[in-house]
């Protein structure tokens, strides 16, 4: 028979288990308590020895208007897609945020502050790239979801330091996006003026083949010498049709071989002959032949007409070019600053009394659980341990 100090575990009533747990908490209290108050001395010590750390942030705006400079009188609705090509803002900061986490602005902010040193990082197998993935978790780039502002924070143990950073990140930030959009506005600025030569170009063949064309056919100004043409045709219609009619009623009356009806024959026959060479394209004013005249037509047009797209593309990129030339030069207003890092009066971390609260807290719940398992223990190992033989000695009958 076992002892009767043994017990076994069961339920007698919610109360009955209440007051038990009570007066095995009484029973610890001493433990409880030290355990907590060791737990919080301690904790007081150990946050006392932590590092105060600052937080210094600076807050940004994209510039109002800030869109580039492109004509828009001369753009129209163009005017925003130019202006977005070099570099002109579209209103959200996700090229800020690329700008301020890349390796080219944190590199230099390590080299300028010499955060090796400072983080001591200096027994590093790669002092530098540690000092930067170190960086990176102390800086803290945010846009503000109600205001839309962007806000650069800098954390680190020296307030001025803390300021001079978020200060630093400013900087290279409106210098990094100058250069960008520079280098951007200069490749704009080189299409453009490719396009302009291109065309300037085709202008200067599309005359070389007019002046080619007025030396081949003689004419200038189609319209003007063809009204010309006509109008002289037409003179030179009723000119021989009154010959033929004076002919004809003279060789009537006299016969073919008078004098006056040869004289009359003659001039019928001048006024035909010139009506043909001008036909034939002999006359000074049009001279063209009939038969070459529908080809030579075409040509004119199609030379004149490409003549007037090149100048009219001509007069719609030159004020471009000059556009793009004068934004590859200006600085671009890439910020709005805001408000400047200033060195923090309050510390950011650590919050010494929240950390002893929850050290404590947690050190006497801790406590509260091990003297309830501690106390079940000794009371049911000895039930514990008889219920493991019974089922060792029952697993070994059931194999045998």
């Amino acid at each position: 028979m076992e002892s009767n100090t043994e017990r076994v575990p069961n339920g007698s009533g919610n109360e009955d288990g209440w007051w038990h747990v009570m007066g095995v908490l009484y029973k610890w209290k001493r433990f409880i308590f030290f355990t907590s108050g060791l737990v919080a001395l301690i904790t007081v010590v150990i946050s006392l020895m932590l590092p105060n750390w600052y937080r210094a942030s600076s807050r940004l705006l994209l510039p109002e208007g800030s869109s580039s400079g492109l004509a828009s009188a001369m753009l129209g609705n163009l005017s925003s897609a130019a202006a977005s090509l070099i570099g002109g803002s579209g209103g959200d900061y996700v090229r800020y945020m690329v700008i301020l986490g890349s390796r080219r602005v944190l590199h230099s902010a390590v080299d300028s502050f010499d955060l090796v040193a400072v983080y001591e990082l200096e027994e590093e197998e790669f002092p530098e790239e540690s000092a930067v993935s170190s960086l990176r978790e102390y800086v803290e780039v945010s846009i503000d979801d109600e205001f839309e502002f962007l806000s650069v924070s800098v954390m680190d143990k020296d307030p001025v330091r803390a300021a001079e950073i978020a200060n630093f990140f400013v900087r290279a930030l409106d210098r990094v996006e100058n250069e960008l959009s520079s280098q951007t506005a200069g490749l704009y600025r080189q299409y453009v003026e490719e396009r302009f030569d291109e065309s300037r170009r085709s202008r200067n063949i599309v005359l070389d083949s007019l002046r080619a064309f007025h030396e081949k056919y003689g004419i200038i100004s189609l319209e003007a010498q063809a009204q010309a043409y006509f109008s002289q045709m037409a003179e030179l219609r009723g000119i021989a049709v009154q010959a033929e009619i004076q002919f004809e009623t003279l060789r009537s009356q006299y016969g073919s071989n008078n004098p006056r009806v040869r004289t009359a024959k003659n001039v019928l026959d001048a006024a035909k002959q010139i009506i043909e060479e001008s036909l034939a394209g002999n006359e000074r004013i049009f001279p063209v032949s009939v038969s070459d005249t529908p080809q030579m037509v075409r040509q004119y047009l199609a030379l004149v007409m490409e003549q007037t797209i090149q100048e009219k593309i001509l007069e719609f990129v030159a004020p471009m070019l000059e556009q793009a030339r004068f934004e590859e030069q200006k600085q671009f207003e890439a910020l709005q600053i805001v408000d400047r890092a200033v060195p923090p009066v309050k510390k950011y971390k650590p919050r010494r009394m929240i950390i002893v609260i929850a050290s404590t807290l947690s050190a006497f719940i801790l406590a509260i659980i091990f003297s309830l398992m501690l106390n079940w223990w000794r009371t049911n190992h000895r039930y514990f341990y008889r219920r493991l033989d019974e089922a060792s000695r029952a697993a070994s009958h059931m194999r045998t």
